[in-house]
């Protein structure tokens, strides 16, 4: 926080006349000593405001105190640093208990809740043999108690603690991270909630963080406070589960060996995804997602059409290495052409890949997953030297299934009009 906020010059400037300066007075001299140069983040507009920082009298009131003396009174001085000490802390406005867990899951009173218990239950708990200490948190806490009752009656972590948090109260937020070692959140949609207040405080308190998103716009408000988060040596991960994380990870192993056993680069990575079946279908949260996407404004769907949205960009070149370019009628405004194998209407068809004989078809994540593989090919680039692959191109699909394709030869064979190898869907 020292870093984050400057260092603790003085402002020296004239004192009030008035004997009695008003609180808001005082507390932008406060706010204005603390503040750090240039844009804020979410948590910091929030904590360390003018409006929160007369909230704590004792700072602002110190403030004063030393404009008044022109900082050469000791004992002045030290007031004001303790104060100035309690609030960087939190101290003054936490009700944190000191105690600190592994893992603090948030928003599990829903059906996500419900199978991230089943798995800490039925898995995490038996097999892994570090033990680790957790508690769960939500907006309304008898939500989560009910299912945690529901789980865990019975069993050691029957008691597990249930903490309240709500993005409107920022001190339930600070006692929230404060308890935490990493925070899950699994509260969605994420787009619709003001998640990145969580995830700054958690920067400002040394916290790692991570949840399972698979919404465009949400990772786009995270990519933000990247450079934040490094400064602070703070893990943000976002898109930890099914959407994006999978593919990822399925895409890093495949680089790892390819480097190690061949000294070579992926150029091509293609994921293929199985599985439902009759009985399958989206969660409620699910559901809400697509809506709140789908209803999105202009400048959000056009980012969210843009496949490197999230970064990651890799140029179409001709034969001898020249970019090819887009010139915009009218501005004359230059931009790299992008790939044609990087478009996403190659995942928008049903066809047919030669080299392993399987037909595909999109996949609901295809649009968000290829975006997390290119972001995380760039960030390994940057930060290592050491990418998936420098010309890489990641595709996604959804396998059809065995039935589906015997159905497309038979109607081929029958002359039903369905034997195009090609088909948009």
């Amino acid at each position: 926080v020292r870093s984050r906020f400057g260092s603790d010059r003085l402002d020296r400037g004239r004192a009030p006349r008035s004997p009695v300066a008003s609180i808001g007075r005082r507390a932008g001299e406060a706010s204005a000593a603390m503040a750090k140069e240039g844009p804020t983040t979410p948590f910091a507009k929030l904590y360390f405001s003018d409006e929160m920082i007369s909230k704590y009298e004792p700072l602002v009131t110190a403030m004063e105190l030393v404009n008044e003396t022109e900082g050469k009174d000791e004992e002045v001085l030290k007031d004001y640093q303790h104060h100035l000490s309690r609030y960087r802390n939190f101290e003054w406005c936490s009700n944190w208990d000191g105690k600190k867990y592994d893992i603090v899951f948030y928003g599990v009173s829903g059906y996500t809740g419900y199978l991230m218990m089943e798995y800490l239950k039925r898995v995490a708990l038996k097999k892994t043999k570090e033990h680790f200490t957790f508690a769960f948190a939500g907006r309304t806490p008898s939500k989560v108690e009910e299912m945690r009752d529901r789980e865990f009656r019975g069993t050691q972590w029957e008691d597990t603690p249930v903490m309240q948090m709500s993005y409107d109260d920022i001190f339930s937020v600070i006692d929230l991270v404060k308890s935490a070692r990493v925070v899950i959140n699994v509260a969605g949609p994420y787009m619709l909630t003001q998640g990145e207040i969580m995830i700054d405080a958690c920067v400002h308190m040394g916290v790692h963080y991570c949840d399972i998103s698979g919404e465009v716009p949400w990772s786009l408000r995270v990519i933000d406070l990247h450079k934040h988060a490094q400064d602070a040596g703070v893990h943000i991960i976002p898109s930890t589960a099914s959407a994006g994380g999978f593919p990822d990870f399925g895409v890093f192993m495949m680089a790892k060996k390819a480097r190690e056993e061949w000294g070579e680069e992926l150029r091509k990575a293609i994921c293929y995804n199985s599985g439902g079946g009759a009985a399958a279908g989206a969660s409620g949260g699910t559901l809400a997602t697509r809506a709140a996407m789908a209803g999105a404004g202009d400048d959000v769907r056009k980012e969210m059409a843009n496949p490197f949205s999230m970064g990651g960009f890799v140029a179409d070149r001709d034969r001898w290495g020249v970019k090819y370019c887009n010139i915009e009628f009218g501005t004359g405004k230059v931009t790299p052409k992008i790939r044609s194998e990087d478009l996403d209407a190659n995942m928008s068809k049903i066809s047919e890949d030669k080299k392993l004989g399987v037909w595909r078809g999109p996949f609901v994540y295809s649009y968000f997953d290829t975006r997390i593989v290119r972001r995380s090919n760039m960030l390994f680039a940057d930060l290592g030297d050491c990418p998936y692959g420098r010309n890489l191109n990641f595709m996604e699909y959804a396998m059809l299934p065995t039935e589906a394709v015997l159905q497309m030869q038979m109607a081929k064979g029958a002359g039903g009009g369905g034997g195009h190898e090609t088909a948009t869907a």
